[in-house]
């Protein structure tokens, strides 16, 4: 009696609704990007190959599949090579829960598993001067509620160098100031950290609240509505500082400035004061430190101080002139 097919539009389902986040302990960030990768396949083969979503089979899966799948989200879709590299990431990895589910469809997976991800150039982190850091953080209107808001917001990112999504995400209750200052932030996979506080931040921290009325369980950073503000809502904002910061600090002007350009600006801007590279590294909720390691080899300055520590050569030939006994060592090989 010939088995039945397995289902892997349920497998798909239990993978997204269950496994990653009972599991691996996914947040719920990283179970939407998975989703929208997995989504986009589907509707990819079913345009292209007439499958039904809820009718794909492993088979579907196949790295020609795949492949063709990952070229039309570059030459159509325009996407860089980062994003091809985290779609494959999700569709592999959701590979990998159907083999573990389904061990019989090893071979069937077993060309979609080997695809390699594609090299990437790392490009230059770029950040801000000091600087430039204080004429953005004064650029906001501080006669308007945005404005206000923007100030607090602004320095609370470049205090924590803390991520986008980490700082909407805040709550009242996740800032603490007294007897001192911290800030507790719930990073990717769901990692804790809890940094300190400027006085500074502090204080207008504290009137931000104060003035506000907020609750611990109200956002720490709302919208003219009251909600969380988004990402999107953080980005616009920001650009608006930039463009006010432009007046007094033309150098801005030069540069392209996001959100993350405030982290990378925290975690430079540490370094350079001498903070080990670890506790960098755990500042900013990395899991590897092979990901903090790139401000090290972007730092120009800490290049030119390692430069300083040498001296440079006095001059003469540095050709290599073996001595007879090495030339008969090496003609006798």
């Amino acid at each position: 009696m010939k088995n039945s097919e397995p289902n892997i539009a349920r497998h798909l389902k239990q993978f997204l609704a269950e496994y990653l986040t009972q599991q691996r302990g996914c947040s719920l960030h990283t179970v939407w990007s998975y989703r929208d990768a997995l989504c986009c396949l589907l509707r990819h083969l079913q345009e292209t190959h007439g499958i039904a979503p809820n009718s794909i089979k492993a088979t579907d899966l196949s790295a020609d599949n795949i492949m063709a799948f990952l070229n039309y989200l570059q030459k159509s879709r325009k996407n860089s090579d980062e994003t091809r590299n985290l779609r494959l990431s999700a569709i592999r990895t959701f590979g990998k829960y159907l083999r573990w589910k389904e061990p019989t469809l090893t071979s069937d997976l077993d060309g979609l598993l080997s695809i390699p991800t594609k090299r990437t150039t790392h490009q230059v982190l770029g950040f801000l001067t000091r600087d430039e850091v204080e004429a953005i953080l004064g650029a906001p209107d501080g006669d308007t509620w945005s404005g206000r808001r923007d100030r607090v917001l602004f320095a609370a990112m470049y205090n924590t160098g803390a991520r986008v999504s980490e700082i909407v995400d805040a709550l009242v209750s996740d800032v603490t100031l007294k007897p001192a200052g911290t800030f507790h932030f719930r990073g990717k996979g769901r990692k804790e950290r809890v940094l300190p506080l400027w006085k500074r931040t502090v204080k207008i921290l504290s009137k931000w609240i104060t003035t506000n009325h907020l609750g611990p369980d109200q956002p720490l950073f709302p919208n003219a509505g009251g909600a969380a503000m988004t990402r999107s809502g953080v980005e616009k904002r920001l650009q608006e500082a930039v463009r006010r910061a432009g007046e007094a600090c033309p150098s801005i002007k030069k540069k392209r400035v996001s959100p993350h350009t405030l982290r990378h600006t925290t975690a430079m801007h540490l370094l350079q004061s001498g903070v080990d590279i670890t506790v960098i590294a755990m500042w900013l909720g990395h899991e590897s430190i092979e990901t903090t390691h790139l401000y090290v080899t972007t730092s120009l300055e800490l290049k030119e101080k390692a430069l300083e520590t040498l001296q440079p050569p006095s001059g003469g030939s540095f050709r290599f002139q073996p001595d007879d006994e090495l030339l008969r060592f090496l003609k006798s090989l």
